[in-house]
């Protein structure tokens, strides 16, 4: 897959050879289309609004059937325009940024299989309405079963916006040159300090590059006798805008949050003009990759994946994961990799799509070399750990979750699956014997606000592996002969994450970057699957427990809504999940005396069905017999697959556009 990259949607400049007002002429073209597409999509929305209004109005079953023109709301009147990032789009290229989101297919995004049963869905929830007199209900259940189905119709649909350069400007006819800087005095300061001790989140963020060749990067901007590329202005910005964004949660730094936002629009300036075939070279593999941490820095997961897989290109392209014949390996080269691979095998598990570096390619050693400056040596020993631990989550995704995998016995993937998890383990006490090492430098503190402090590396590491845990747990069948979906070791491990969160949230209340920073590392980079395992299990059990923790996980965020898009998008999704569980909780208990109930339950599995999350057909384990299970398997690596889709789908909403939810539903879940 080839990343396209896409300049300010704000530009809109003339075409190169064409006259000025030969370009408006077409700009306005392509805002009468923006207009008219505009209008098709609001009128798509009062359409399903009149739909959805109308299913929640009648009081006598409806009389569609599957296949009629009487359905519900068509699922696709949730789509959005979807623009890719665009190429090469400097400043007179002259393309109308507006025209490339006109059309555009759908991104694959892995296993889908339940995606074409939406229709169904939709017309067996407002049959389940219909049934149910909802007006006596209370309002809650009705946008429970709104908002089910909701996001099964978005389940197919593109957001239009999560790879856009929101923040970018045009270039300037002098060229980045004249785009303004945060004054000379500010940085050489933090040049000094960062040369003297790094601090922590500047190690981890941006150690493939070494602090020298940051400081002559600088010189070259600030003391320019001569241009310098777009490369080096994004580097230059990027490593700036992440030390700002240090100094700045500091009280008496408020002046410093100007800055973090100019250096902000200069490096999506700079990304969002780099050309679409760039040379391969250290440079722009360098910009990518601080592209890459920006991205995932603010949710743009979407962006991070195209981003890293152009750098991921570029490195394999220069042999940077191949041992030189007769030389030394360039381990500034070396890290660089390093770093792209760890991106690579997360997001490539967070999207459900095959990693673009193969580990039987790598011939360098898995680890960072002597010249990788760090705070303390022990920090290098977390950095190797890392890269190990990416290794572990690109095996999961290619021997549990992959098209291939699921075409393997159900026993072929338990294997691989235990082969994987005594890996994550080994590495989990290796982890606990650097801790008490590490604790006993001083380097564990628990003081949250010394920038030195490793203790907020090793808590989000215990989440993440718990995180890690319930994903590859969720491969095992439960033991023969009990039924139900999640094994044991799944359950414990998500409630075990979750545990680990409260403790880290209590840890970093009183930091607001340090905290915007663990919600968008550990629980959007990877797939934080524990919520979906304990939602489900809620489904599955009715567990109160579960439903108490689930609850308690949703009101952890709610105090740091503000920090971000996402973060807000993950909680008013953690709200809906936890509302429906707690209604599904209280229908189950009821139904037996409330015919309506019955009906309500009825829909929600469905819906939950549609999202991978409750068997269409129950599958109960047995032991095996021999040739007879075939279907068993069959059936279990359907149920598995299609749970992973609906995984990926729910988590993914944190890059949707919020005007994208329907007002009324989300307002009545989640409130205001």
């Amino acid at each position: 897959m080839l990343p396209f990259y896409q300049a300010s949607p704000l530009r809109c400049l003339p075409l190169r050879g064409s006259s000025p007002s030969q370009g408006s002429d077409k700009c306005v073209r392509n805002s009468e289309k923006k207009i008219d597409h505009f209008e098709t999509r609001l009128a798509g929305i009062e359409q399903m609004l009149r739909d959805l209004t109308t299913s929640i109005n009648r009081q006598t079953p409806s009389t569609s059937t599957p296949g009629t023109n009487e359905s519900g709301p068509d699922p696709h009147l949730f789509r959005a325009s979807y623009s890719s990032v665009s190429g090469d789009v400097p400043s007179g290229s002259g393309f109308c940024d507006d025209e490339v989101n006109d059309q555009a297919d759908s991104e694959f995004e892995g296993h889908s299989s339940m995606a074409a049963q939406t229709v169904f869905a939709s017309e067996f929830l407002e049959q389940a309405v219909a049934k149910t007199s909802l007006r006596e209900l209370n309002p809650t259940m009705e946008s429970a079963l709104a908002s089910l189905q909701q996001i099964v119709s978005m389940q197919n649909r593109t957001s239009a916006h999560e790879s856009r350069f929101l923040h970018a400007k045009p270039l300037p006819r002098g060229g980045i040159r004249e785009l303004p800087m945060p004054p000379m005095h500010l940085v050489i300061a933090l040049l000094r300090e960062i040369k003297e001790k790094p601090p922590i989140t500047f190690t981890l963020i941006c150690g493939f590059i070494a602090i020298e060749n940051f400081t002559a990067r600088c010189q070259k901007v600030y003391f320019a006798t001569e241009d310098y590329s777009l490369a080096t202005f994004g580097i230059v910005n990027a490593l700036l805008y992440f030390l700002i964004q240090e100094k700045a949660e500091e009280p008496s730094m408020a002046e410093l949050r100007k800055y973090h936002t100019l250096c902000r629009d200069n490096l999506e300036t700079a990304l969002a003009n780099m050309p679409l075939l760039m040379a391969p070279r250290k440079e722009n593999v360098e910009t990518l990759l601080s592209g890459v941490t920006y991205a995932v820095e603010i949710s743009k997961l979407t962006l991070a994946w195209q981003l890293n897989t152009a750098a991921s290109i570029m490195c394999q392209t220069l042999g940077y994961h191949r041992q030189p014949v007769g030389q030394p390996i360039d381990e500034t080269k070396a890290s660089l990799f390093w770093f792209v691979y760890m991106f690579d095998k997360a997001l490539s598990l967070r999207f459900g799509r095959a990693s673009t570096i193969q580990d039987y390619d790598i011939s360098i050693p898995r680890a960072f070399g002597v010249g990788v400056r760090v705070p303390d040596e022990a920090w290098k020993v977390v950095l190797n750990q890392w890269i190990l631990h990416a290794e572990c989550m690109g095996k999961v995704y290619e021997q549990l979750y992959s098209p291939m995998a699921l075409t393997k016995p159900v026993e072929h993937r338990a294997e691989a699956a235990r082969q994987i998890i005594l890996r994550v383990d080994e590495l989990a006490r290796d982890r606990e014997i650097l801790v008490l090492h590490m604790r006993g430098k001083g380097l564990i503190s628990g003081d949250m606000r010394n920038p030195y402090s490793m203790d907020m590396c090793f808590m989000s590491d215990e989440v993440m592996h718990y995180a890690s845990l319930s994903l590859i747990y969720r491969a095992l069948p439960a033991p023969p002969g009990v039924p139900g979906t999640f094994n044991t070791e799944c359950i414990t491990s998500a409630r075990k994450a979750f545990k680990k969160h409260h403790e880290c949230m209590q840890l970093i209340s009183k930091n607001t970057g340090m905290t915007a920073g663990y919600i968008h590392w550990t629980l959007f980079y990877v797939p934080f699957v524990p919520i979906i395992v304990i939602f489900c299990h809620i489904i599955e059990t009715c567990d109160m427990e579960d439903l108490r923790r689930l609850g308690e996980f949703v009101d952890s965020l709610q105090p740091i809504c503000n920090i971000s898009e996402a973060v807000d998008r993950f909680y008013r999704v953690g709200q809906v999940l936890n509302n429906v569980a707690r209604l599904y909780v209280e229908a189950k208990a009821q139904q037996q005396q409330d015919q309506d109930m019955i009906h309500l339950n009825d829909g929600i599995n469905t819906y939950l069905s549609q999202l991978g999350f409750f068997p269409d057909t129950p599958f109960i384990n047995n032991t095996n017999d021999g040739d007879g299970d075939t279907g068993m398997d069959i059936n279990q690596a359907s149920q598995l697959g299609n749970w992973f889709s609906g995984n990926r789908h729910i988590l993914g909403l944190v890059e949707e556009d919020p005007s994208e939810f329907e007002p009324r539903v989300w307002a009545a879940m989640v409130g205001p």
